[in-house]
């Protein structure tokens, strides 16, 4: 107790400015005539005894107030013990009594002080940058001062400044500054580091970011922060090799919470909660998304209350492809925190995903207006941007079919291209629409051709997405097409499906070839129980010109076999059955067939840069084709394909396709290619 009543005694004398209790006082007065003891406060200063120091400095400086070695001290020894912000405006009160050497210490002890408090959280979001803002002005001020005086600026101050930069996310003043010192001879010390590797990967550069770190890391080995920022650095190298092990490692350094059965809270261990909630959203970013929830799911439960935690579940959730279970997660976390950047971020992008529009624009344009230079709330207008704007796909397939006899549907060879357009989503519901579609296949010397134009509209709110086209072919054949389409969202993991389409564009060009057009009526079901598992049933009903009706009903599964970072392994199966009830259509039409088909799919990053990727994927599939009257053959075949991201929405694939199917009986051997450009989601 005596220690604490010093220490007690001894900063409330440093922060009243010296001001004593009635009786401390007095006592003062009773030794006015005594000698000041400067020897034995200097020994007590060179033992790093601050407290003793100060406290024998104030009881003199009681009754010896003019004294200046005495002030000198208490400045100096203020600015020992840490209370670095009062000395240096104590100091500045009697400036003439200090070297230039010491004023320049105080003068930049002072200001780190400062922009310690700036990274402080802030009371509110209107003062969040008050304290970096204020460190900004007095280092400017201060610079001032040394250019007036011709005195040169302490190294240290350029290192500081590159903190209050960071926090003011001045990110690209960081930079240049960080390799104008690197250039200079001036090292960057490794406390400054951190907020330089940060403003680094603001700027998209881990490479630098992950170099500025690992010096921080070495500079600083206790610091828990640095660790992570710097896994974060290699992960935006796309290096998981580096990453995952280096927070894994940093789990199992450091102690878990300790929670004994009756306890009413556990120990708490904020460095091993950093470590894990990082290491489970690498692991997500890494593909491991069931590991990734594993972790956090439990820690949720333990602190409800943890709008990180809240929030980190829910990036979880959206990445699973479950929105509506994340949209709670978000807005738990911002109800708990309302300055929770991430969470209102997730928001947008979940409320964007569930169609919701008119409820995420609120929460978008504040946050725009919050952090207009925050680069997470930058990307998510991005995203907003290319979501509302304007939509475009260009595409164009075709092949070569050999030893087929004449059977296929396909034809000897044929082509399909075309191009389709949605203007900028209005009233947050509705878009135009129109498309342009030109196919041929050549039958044993004949050509069929269908070239259409359509015009439409699409509305998309909540759980609804409905189109409805209307267009004619260029040879009139079967007047206008209409086409309508609707589905409907259930939840996160059931979808359904209809459609309606009278001069169908997809009906057979074989059939076209004879004048005979088609009206198609389907239903389907789509159920995704996580990203790892895909099912479908779609049921199919042609009523062709002719009077031919055909009944197709197909039920796929596409299953994750294998996840890691770079590479994504699927198993797909699919099944089909069907039936037409015309015997001697002049096109294929298998009164009874079914088909089996079991595969494989690679998928393969290869490349990565933030927004921008290239994809390969590889299909390989196999499975048997029964048709009445020509019995059971294998079908196997083989597709390639390239995916080139340059920017959100902006995507380019093309792929080859080789396949060996069977129609009446008869093998060919088709080669395909097919190639599209899509602009905006």
């Amino acid at each position: 107790m005596p220690s604490l009543h010093r220490l007690t005694l001894s900063l409330a004398l440093a922060l009243a400015g010296g001001t004593l209790h009635a009786t401390s006082v007095a006592a003062a007065e009773g030794q006015a005539a005594a000698a000041i003891p400067y020897t034995q406060i200097e020994g007590l200063r060179a033992e790093r005894d601050w407290l003793g120091a100060l406290s024998l400095i104030e009881r003199h400086l009681a009754v010896h107030r003019d004294d200046g070695r005495l002030y000198r001290l208490r400045v100096l020894t203020l600015a020992d013990i840490g209370a670095r912000d009062r000395a240096r405006a104590l100091y500045l009160a009697r400036p003439e009594l200090f070297s230039v050497e010491e004023a320049a210490n105080l003068d930049a002890a002072g200001l780190a002080r400062r922009i310690v408090w700036s990274k402080l959280y802030a009371v509110d979001e209107a003062t969040r940058l008050e304290e970096a803002r204020a460190a900004d002005a007095a280092i400017d001020a201060y610079r001032a001062q040394l250019a007036a005086s011709g005195t040169a600026e302490p190294a240290s101050l350029a290192y500081d400044r590159l903190i209050v930069l960071n926090r003011l996310a001045r990110h690209q003043e960081v930079a240049d500054e960080y390799q104008r010192l690197e250039r200079s001879d001036r090292p960057v010390p490794g406390y400054a580091l951190g907020a330089v590797g940060d403003s680094l990967l603001t700027l998209r550069r881990p490479e630098d970011a992950a170099q500025a770190l690992e010096r921080a890391v070495q500079a600083d080995p206790d610091d828990p922060d640095l660790p992570i920022q710097l896994a974060y650095a290699q992960l935006e190298r796309e290096r998981y090799d580096l990453a995952l092990p280096l927070l894994s490692g940093l789990v199992d350094a450091r102690a878990p919470w300790p929670r004994a059965p009756s306890a009413r809270r556990g120990y708490e261990n904020w460095p091993r909660y950093d470590a894990e909630t990082n290491y489970a959203l690498a692991r997500a970013f890494g593909e491991d998304l069931p590991g990734a929830q594993g972790m956090i799911e439990p820690l949720a439960a333990i602190g409800p209350n943890n709008a990180d935690l809240q929030a980190t579940l829910g990036s979880i959730y959206m990445f699973r492809g479950w929105p509506s279970r994340a949209l709670e997660r978000f807005s738990i976390a911002s109800t708990l925190d309302e300055r929770n950047v991430e969470a209102r971020i997730g928001q947008v992008e979940t409320l964007s995903t569930l169609q919701r529009y008119d409820l995420a624009r609120p929460i978008h344009d504040q946050l725009l207006a919050r952090y207009p230079n925050e680069a997470h709330v930058r990307s998510m207008d991005r995203k907003w941007q290319v979501n509302r704007g304007w939509q475009a796909r260009a595409y164009a397939a075709g092949g070569r079919n050999r030893d087929g006899g004449g059977a296929s549907p396909l034809g000897n060879r044929d082509r399909e291209y075309g191009l389709e357009l949605a203007t900028p989503l209005f009233d947050d519901r509705w878009r135009l629409l129109a498309r342009s579609g030109r196919r041929w296949a050549d039958f044993q010397g004949d050509r069929s051709v269908a070239q259409r134009n359509e015009v439409g509209v699409g509305y998309a709110y909540d759980r609804l997405d409905a189109q409805l086209y209307a267009g004619r072919d260029r040879d009139g054949l079967g007047g206008t097409a209409i086409a309508a389409s609707a589905g409907w969202r259930i939840d996160d993991r059931f979808s359904l499906r209809a459609r309606a389409s009278r001069n169908d564009a997809a009906a057979s060009l074989q059939a076209r070839a004879s004048g005979i057009t088609g009206d198609l009526y389907e239903v389907g079901a789509d159920y995704h129980p996580s990203e790892r598992s895909a099912f479908g049933a779609t049921v199919q009903h042609w009523r062709y010109d002719d009077g031919n009706r055909r009944d197709q009903l197909s039920l796929s599964a596409d299953q994750r076999l294998l996840s890691r970072p770079h590479l994504l392994v699927n198993g797909l199966a699919s099944l089909g059955t069907g039936r037409g009830s015309r015997d001697d259509a002049p096109y294929f039409n298998p009164s009874r067939d079914a088909s089996a088909e079991f595969g494989i799919r690679l998928d393969h990053l290869a490349w990565r840069r933030y927004d921008r990727h290239f994809r390969q994927r590889l299909t390989l599939s196999s499975g048997a084709y029964w048709q009445q009257n020509y019995g059971t053959a294998w079908v196997p075949s083989l597709r390639y394909e390239h995916e080139w991201q340059f920017a959100p929405g902006r995507v380019l694939s093309y792929g080859l396709n080789w396949s060996r199917p069977v129609y009446d009986g008869q093998r060919e051997e088709r080669l395909g290619f097919d190639a599209e450009l899509r602009w905006g989601e």
